[in-house]
């Protein structure tokens, strides 16, 4: 048994051990905590779970202890801390930290003397969710919905993988090819450019002997007009607008051509500057050094679906790795959340040191952090998670464990945010790499 092989199973027996230790206790917090009970009955008790903060003006002032049918409505009996007293006439409401912060109890207190006694009912005040906010968000999200699918569908397409790889290999390919050209050619190339600088000469001259001859043709059609005036009356002053237009454009060509001479110019510099060769050569050079990384891409594709016992829910994933080199990567994610029935997304960067990878950026459209451990040759990986810290009354942790049963397949285990007893969840899943 290898030694990676036994860190893997005390990892995984250690991981079970919490596990059960966090289920069979739960959280120590509300065994020592002593109040009195208070109920508001609501119409909708929706994303609310039992031990769920109760505050008053944003402080927590206690938690729900049960959460009942009573009729047509939701009653809920909340455990006010000792020496907390609420005044009479205050409202109670369900709220939430943020858009995608956790639902809660919040009293709306009222400026009152008198104070409601135990086992009292407070008055409730109708919440409106931002599932409620108009046709546009329904909208929205309904695009957004067919947008991934759409997305899915493309990228789940064996021709359209095979394309993508046979794009970069080309680009490899290419720039391989390109260095080994000018590596070969040096000489040649050179050669070439001062061939190129004696023919622009020839060229010159060539170009002052055609000027030269389409001057006497123009003096003979400037004869030919004179004594055919009365037979091209109507075409002559097309004619000599085209004569004068001649000898401006091949006034100008002879100008060009001996600022070239002089070395005047974008194009006379060129030819006579005698470091043509290593300027490009230099170029060259610095696009084969943009380029390399490029060539060296490594990319991996996944797809992943988790199944959360607790709830019977399904997330699922689409995942794209690119490693621009051995120790260095960028992951991006997108997810549909069931809870929030919506896509989310990650975009994170990594950097692994032997079997440890150490990962940061944005974890469900929330700031986050993970730490990777792989072992039996990368077959096995145990991650730890957290992200959303802002997230009241703590973070959301997870921690899960991955195993490769074969190049393709792969079986998922993990705790999801098991750090906070409500919402604590098992899961199962499976992923497909390419």
């Amino acid at each position: 048994m290898t030694r990676e092989l036994k860190i893997g199973i005390f990892i995984v027996v250690a991981l079970s051990i919490l596990a059960t230790f966090i289920f069979v206790i739960g959280d120590f917090g509300v065994l020592f905590k002593r109040g009195y009970l208070l109920s508001v009955s609501v119409d909708s008790a929706a994303g609310l779970e039992k031990r769920t903060a109760v505050r008053m003006a944003g402080v927590k002032v206690g938690y729900i202890k049960d959460i009942r049918l009573k009729g047509n409505k939701a009653e809920i009996l909340m455990n006010i801390d000792s020496g907390v007293a609420v005044p009479r006439g205050s409202k109670a409401i369900l709220a939430a930290l943020g858009i995608l912060g956790e639902r809660h109890i919040e009293i709306v207190p009222e400026d009152a003397t008198d104070f409601y006694k135990p086992g009292e009912t407070i008055g409730g005040m109708p919440y409106v969710s931002f599932d409620q906010m108009g046709t546009l968000m329904d909208s929205l999200s309904t695009e957004f919905k067919e947008m991934g699918r759409i997305l899915k569908g493309i990228i789940g397409e064996e021709e359209s993988k095979a394309n993508f790889r046979d794009t970069l290999r080309n680009l490899s390919s290419f720039t391989s090819d390109l260095k080994e050209f000018f590596g070969a050619n040096k000489e040649e190339l050179q050669r070439g450019l001062q061939s190129s600088s004696q023919a622009f000469q020839t060229f010159e001259q060539r170009i002052d002997e055609v000027s030269q001859n389409f001057g006497e043709l123009i003096a003979l059609l400037k004869d030919m007009a004179e004594e055919n005036r009365e037979s091209i009356k109507l075409n002559l002053e097309s004619i000599k607008a085209l004569i004068t237009k001649t000898e401006e454009s091949f006034s100008l060509i002879n100008e060009s051509l001996e600022k070239i001479n002089r070395g005047e110019g974008t194009l006379g510099k060129l030819i006579h500057q005698k470091d043509l060769y290593e300027k490009t050569e230099a170029v060259v050079s610095e696009m084969e050094r943009v380029l390399y990384p490029v060539s060296n891409i490594t990319v991996a594709g996944r797809l992943t679906t988790e199944y959360y016992g607790p709830s019977k829910r399904l997330k699922n994933y689409f995942s794209l790795a690119l490693w621009t080199e051995k120790k260095k990567y960028l992951l991006a994610q997108i997810i549909h959340n069931p809870w929030l029935d919506k896509f989310v997304y990650s975009a994170q960067g990594g950097v692994r040191w032997g079997a440890f990878s150490l990962r940061a950026g944005i974890m469900e459209s929330e700031l986050g952090a993970g730490l990777d451990y792989y072992a039996a040759g990368d077959r096995l990986k145990f991650s730890v998670e957290s992200f959303d810290f802002n997230r009241p009354p703590r973070p959301h942790f997870r921690i899960w464990t991955r195993y490769a049963a074969s190049r393709y397949f792969y079986l998922l285990f993990g705790i999801d945010d098991f750090t906070l007893a409500p919402k604590r969840e098992i899961y199962f899943g499976l992923e497909f790499g390419f």
